[in-house]
């Protein structure tokens, strides 16, 4: 089961400056070399989160958890590749987490958090980049389509190049699916969101996949309970 953290970043500067000490040097470094104000208290805010969701996972304190990223930015947590697979996504003030305990044929996961554009300019993004089968649709079907093929995309560690042309199955309801692209199987999941955006998570592999969806903090989830939920579709899941 994957465990899917939508995270609430805006925060004020005091609380920012406090999470900041929860990060580590590289990050503390990365977050300096941000422009300070809303962003960059997000940033803090997100990854501050992660760590303590990926230490409480992992049954160590927040400190010990470090950072190893892939040649496309896929973070893995030294010496805990072997327990856990996880994944952060931002997006404005919120924030995707997927963290997943390993089990004997479970895979990689990756998730996506997107706002959902304007007409004009998902129309012609989808024609850049998608098949010409996803071209329709509008814009909000132009958003899904894309968190998914994101997090198929970074749950192999990809770049996000090899994964738009990669069909990602019907839009009806929220699966899970099953799509072959050219990195290789996996499952995708469509998610709750926040009003205006769209998630997805993806495991690489064939095992179907399956979330649940939790808050961070706490006190966020009857907000959550209020997001735009994909509603599923008869025969919908494979």
């Amino acid at each position: 089961m994957v465990e899917v953290w939508l995270i609430a970043t805006d925060t004020t500067p005091e609380r920012a400056r406090a999470l900041m000490e929860l990060l580590d040097p590289d990050e503390r470094d990365r977050a300096a070399r941000t422009p300070d104000g809303p962003h960059r208290h997000r940033w803090i805010a997100a990854h501050a989160a992660a760590r303590r969701l990926t230490a409480a996972a992992a049954g160590v304190p927040p400190e010990r958890v470090r950072w190893r990223r892939g040649p496309h930015g896929r973070p893995e947590p030294m010496g805990l590749e072997k327990e856990l697979s996880v994944d952060l996504s931002t997006a404005g003030p919120w924030a995707l987490f997927a963290v997943q305990q390993r089990a004997d044929g479970d895979g990689d996961i990756g998730t996506d958090l997107e706002p959902v554009p304007a007409e004009q300019a998902a129309a012609r993004l989808a024609r850049r980049y998608y098949p010409p089968s996803e071209t329709g649709g509008g814009a909000a079907e132009f958003a899904l389509r894309w968190t998914r093929k994101e997090a198929y995309t970074k749950a192999y560690g990809g770049r996000l190049a090899d994964g738009l042309r990669t069909w990602v199955g019907p839009t009806g309801g929220p699966g899970p699916y099953r799509i072959d692209g050219p990195l290789g199987p996996c499952a995708v999941h469509d998610l709750p969101a926040p009003s205006g955006y769209r998630a997805a998570v993806a495991r690489t592999g064939s095992r179907l996949l399956r979330s649940t969806p939790l808050c961070h903090p706490p006190d966020l989830a009857e907000e959550f309970a209020a997001l735009d939920t994909p509603t599923p579709a008869p025969g919908g899941r494979p």
